[in-house]
């Protein structure tokens, strides 16, 4: 019976080990901030046919070099948007309004570029001596011999968030500037309806 509990508790420590280096499944976008924690929508009533409408994206992968011209930022910033008008449209249809209009949108997005210098040794490893300097290298060389110089890089990459905030009025059906809700839910959910974020 004793030599079954180191196994046991190697065993358990395996299962652990699996369940926290396998990537958890895509979550579906459309969900409540407050529910997914890093991405989703979120709603304040701002009078009684008016509501403001809040979709907060999840982090991508943008090019480190110019990440806030890059064309992925681009297509979250739409996905955000048409995210926060699909929220506001369910609203308007829970609230029995026959058409949904935009009164003011904002779209923000925030970049995250960092860096981290990688260094990889030369094969060459003389004795100890002195400190020796190069453009691009750094190392520890030694009495004339060739140093044991490292070549130093440097490592970047970034990420970036987009958040849409829109203020819509509930409005009856031929409002100047309005867009029946039936129509957006509809148009919204075939276009987005595998949306998913990690």
């Amino acid at each position: 019976m004793r030599a079954l509990v180191p196994h046991s508790l190697a065993l358990a420590v395996c299962l652990l080990l699996v369940a926290c280096t396998t990537p958890q499944p895509p979550r579906p976008a459309m969900q409540p901030l407050a529910v997914a924690g890093n991405f989703g929508y979120s709603d304040r009533r701002v009078d009684a046919d008016t509501f403001e409408v809040t979709y907060r994206g999840a982090e991508v992968t943008v090019s480190s070099s110019n990440a806030r011209n890059d064309p992925r930022l681009d297509a979250e910033k739409l996905k955000v948007h048409d995210l926060a008008l699909l929220h506001g449209a369910r609203l308007a249809q829970t609230e029995g309004a026959a058409a949904i209009r935009i009164v003011s949108e904002r779209i923000d997005s925030d970049t995250d570029v960092r860096s981290h210098p990688r260094c990889r040794p030369s094969p060459f490893w003389g004795p100890p001596g002195y400190w020796g300097y190069y453009p691009h290298y750094y190392g520890y060389g030694g009495y004339g011999w060739p140093g044991s110089y490292y070549d130093c890089y440097e490592s970047r990459w970034a990420k970036a968030r987009a958040t849409a905030v829109l203020t819509v009025d509930l409005v009856p059906a031929g409002t100047e500037g309005a867009e029946p809700t039936a129509a957006v839910i509809e148009r919204l959910e075939k276009l987005y309806a595998g949306a998913t974020y990690p």
